[in-house]
């Protein structure tokens, strides 16, 4: 992690070689070809003592960085429980809580300091706490070349990861890296975050000293990005599962119908509503009730049509009744 000291001293480092040449022209011109090839290495040697100094000044001032980064923990979180790792430049950190189900991604405090692109002393961070089910695609990354992605099966994680590569082309325009040297290994997580759907671990960043791929140094470097790519990835794969887990469906009840037979009679009550416009009332007639109160009167009417209707009895029929009477006892001599 550069510094102002440390960019004095590699500045400084980088031109005394070029002033020993200068002064070996000027020593050669001027015949004293001895000063000129001892100002050349004592130019070489400062320069190289320099740029070893703000190497150490770096290293020194990284060491002094990550352990200010470590005192930023989560809500009952173990820091030597879960294992964690700081991004190369310091710019981001992950861990994994896998009985919470939790990702926590550290990055820089944009409130305090605003964008940054490098880390220095004393920058502050915050912690962005996921859940498993907000981890939508994870993309491997070396030098700027996406080669190998795990994504959610999701139409909302194809259209943010639609929308991010129209957004920036970096990584769909950039060259296939090199075979044999690479200058940096990248993972880069998609969040379900609107504030920052973006985020990336730098587990090598070199943009002006490659590495070999077949060094111990790149195999430590891979080893470890590969390490967080798989847990991430079962991560994902086991939200695709349970996505995809398809409930057996609910067979529906059918009612049974009840068929009455055809002796009985099935009377259907129709309700009729009636509106008063002046009063706004509402009354209920059944049209089963007033059919047969109405058939109750026709037949009371129809009773007594037939009484007043009846004709008079000839005098043959009175004598027949009377002695029908008589010999059921129920004719006295008061009724004549």
């Amino acid at each position: 992690m550069s510094s102002k000291l440390s960019n004095l001293f590699f500045g400084m480092g980088c031109l005394l070689p070029i002033f020993g040449f200068v002064l070996l022209g000027y020593f050669f011109f001027n015949r004293s070809f001895m000063f000129g090839a001892v100002a050349v290495i004592v130019s070489i040697v400062v320069g190289l003592a320099l740029l070893g100094s703000a190497s150490f000044i770096e290293e020194k001032q990284k060491a002094k960085q990550l352990e200010f980064l470590n005192t930023f923990q989560p809500a009952q979180f173990d820091f030597h429980r879960h294992k964690s790792f700081p991004s190369y430049d310091l710019l981001a950190k992950i861990a994994i809580d896998e009985q919470q189900e939790n990702v926590y991604l550290w990055t820089p405090d944009l409130k305090k300091q605003g964008y940054v692109t490098k880390a220095y002393a004393g920058m502050s961070y915050i912690i962005n706490t996921y859940s498993y089910s907000d981890i939508l695609a994870i993309n491997l990354i070396e030098d700027n070349y996406q080669s190998d992605s795990v994504q959610r099966d999701t139409h909302f994680t194809q259209f943010l990861l639609n929308k991010l590569k129209q957004e920036e082309f970096t990584i769909s325009n950039a060259e296939k890296p090199s075979i044999d040297k690479i200058s940096s290994l990248d993972l880069e997580i998609i969040v379900d975050d609107s504030a920052k759907p973006k985020h990336l671990i730098r587990f090598y960043h070199a943009p002006h000293l490659r590495i070999r791929k077949d060094s111990p140094e790149y195999e430590a470097y891979f080893k470890e990005r590969q390490y967080w790519f798989t847990k991430l990835k079962g991560i994902i794969e086991k939200q695709n599962a349970v996505a995809h887990h398809v409930e057996p469906p609910i067979e529906p009840i059918t009612p049974s119908v009840h068929v009455e037979s055809s002796d009985t009679d099935v009377t259907t009550e129709k309700t009729q509503i009636t509106v008063e416009v002046a009063t706004n009332q509402y009354s209920l007639h059944l049209h089963e009730e007033n059919a047969l109160e109405e058939t109750s009167e026709i037949k009371k009417v129809e009773s007594q049509l037939e009484q007043n209707t009846e004709k008079p009895k000839s005098y043959f029929e009175q004598l027949l009744e009377k002695n029908r009477r008589q010999l059921h006892g129920d004719y006295t001599d008061d009724e004549n």
